[in-house]
C-alpha cells in the first residue's frame, strides 16, 4: 500500500507516494540533498534548475557504474564458482 512522505530536496518540498518504507525514503532525500552539496560546493552552478540537473546527472553516472561494476563481479562470481565444481568433481 503506498504511503505519502513529505521531504524537502534542494529546499523544494515534495510529497511522495511510494510503497517503500519512510526510512528508506528519507534515506533517499539525505543522498541526494548530501550529492546536491557537494556539486553546489564544487561548481559555480548558481540556480537550483541547475545544481538539481548536475545532481540528476552526477547520481545517473553512479548508478551505471555500480552497474557496470556488478556485472563485472557477477561475471568473475560465476567464473569462480565454474572453476570450484571442476575442482569438485
Amino acid at each position: 500500500m503506498k504511503k505519502g512522505v513529505e521531504v524537502t530536496i534542494l529546499e523544494q518540498k515534495l510529497y511522495v507516494k511510494s510503497n517503500e518504507e519512510e526510512e528508506y525514503i528519507r534515506r533517499v532525500e539525505s543522498y541526494l540533498n548530501t550529492k546536491a552539496e557537494e556539486i553546489k560546493s564544487n561548481t559555480k552552478a548558481v540556480s537550483t534548475l541547475d545544481v538539481a540537473l548536475l545532481t540528476v546527472l552526477n547520481v545517473a553516472g553512479d548508478y551505471l557504474k555500480t552497474v557496470e561494476r556488478l556485472g563485472e563481479v557477477e561475471e568473475r562470481s560465476t567464473k569462480l564458482a565454474e572453476l570450484i565444481e571442476r575442482r569438485l568433481v
